[in-house]
């Protein structure tokens, strides 16, 4: 399993919704693989979207975090313009990095 971080940016004026994680949560489909999702905000124009997903290596979970992510930002209608600025582990030893 793989922990990989999306940042994202809202474009100013608006801010972070209230109810990101919810709606964040509920956007994901059974087939997006997703184990685990943890939602943190970081107001005003900023959050991470933690994906917990089962995969076969860290390239394939960052590539599936990164299709999710542009469908999401493509169909969640209640999130303000966002713009996704990375996608990636958060720490991750040499050893993982050169799978």
């Amino acid at each position: 399993m793989y922990l990989v971080h999306a940042r994202f940016r809202i474009a100013s004026p608006a801010g972070v919704p209230d109810l990101l994680t919810e709606l964040a949560r509920q956007s994901l489909r059974v087939d997006d693989g997703v184990e685990h999702l943890s939602v943190h905000p970081h107001p005003p124009h900023q959050f991470t979207l933690g994906f917990y997903l089962l995969s076969q290596s860290l390239r394939d979970a960052e590539d599936h975090a990164r299709r999710v992510c542009i469908r999401l930002l493509a169909d969640a209608h209640w999130l303000p313009p966002t713009r996704l600025l990375s996608v990636g582990v958060p720490l991750a030893p040499p050893a993982l990095l050169d799978e």
